[in-house]
């Protein structure tokens, strides 16, 4: 009868399991790839139809190129009021073309945004402005896609190989029970040159060419295990 009751009392310290919940980082550094600058074109004229004259001459043009990435593209038309002795006055329309023009080569977006400068300088008047933005670095979607699969499978075959250890070292069977990724880009940006506005003075930006700098990009997975 004792031989029986010590058996009961040691099955349960046997049968004990229990679940490991971790979190565990993994980084792989890149170069960014691609060059990018916000374009912003605005137009004030007195006439509906002249605002958008002048900016049909930058919109056909960039819809006839063929050299960067044209995304992000935007366009709005709003009246113009003057307010004076409580009163408002119509004194216009201004029309806003946006967008952002992206490219993996230096030499074609630099040649891009001197064409944008010689339409622009063409147009003699003041009522339009051209404002290009800092040209930057970023990682392409195709670079940020590429590199998280990479994490991923290191992240999955370190967890495998984590458990076998595992299992071994603790005489348990020892398995993965659940992984979920959390993914984070840890900036992209690098600034070539502070922000434009561009006219028949400004010089020719063929040499903008900014330096790339390493970025990392990281996952933060949390492991679930469950041992036996």
């Amino acid at each position: 009868m004792k031989r029986k009751i010590f058996l009961a009392l040691i099955l349960p310290v046997l049968g004990f399991s229990y679940e490991l919940n971790f979190n565990k980082s993994f980084a792989k550094v890149v170069n960014p790839d691609l060059l990018s600058t916000n374009v912003n074109i605005n137009v004030e004229k007195k006439d509906e139809t002249k605002v958008n004259v002048e900016i049909d001459k930058f919109n056909d043009f960039i819809k006839n190129n063929k050299d960067v990435n044209i995304k992000n593209g935007s366009y709005t038309l709003s009246p113009k009021y003057k307010y004076y002795d409580n009163k408002q006055e119509f004194i216009g329309y201004v029309g806003s073309l946006r967008y952002t023009a992206e490219s993996k080569d230096a030499k074609e977006l630099n040649k891009f945004m001197n064409e944008l400068i010689l339409i622009k300088d063409k147009i003699k008047t003041d009522d339009v402005k051209l404002n290009i933005s800092n040209v930057s670095w970023q990682i392409s979607d195709d670079l940020q896609n590429k590199s998280f699969d990479d994490l991923r499978f290191e992240a999955i075959s370190w967890i495998e190989n984590y458990a076998k250890t595992l299992s071994s070292k603790l005489t348990k069977e020892c398995e993965v029970k659940q992984i979920n990724i959390n993914e984070f880009n840890n900036g992209n940006i690098v600034y070539a040159r502070s922000e434009m506005a561009l006219s028949s003075m400004s010089k020719s930006v063929s040499d903008v060419a900014p330096i790339s700098s390493e970025q990392n990009i990281t996952i933060n997975p949390n492991f679930v295990l469950d041992c036996k």
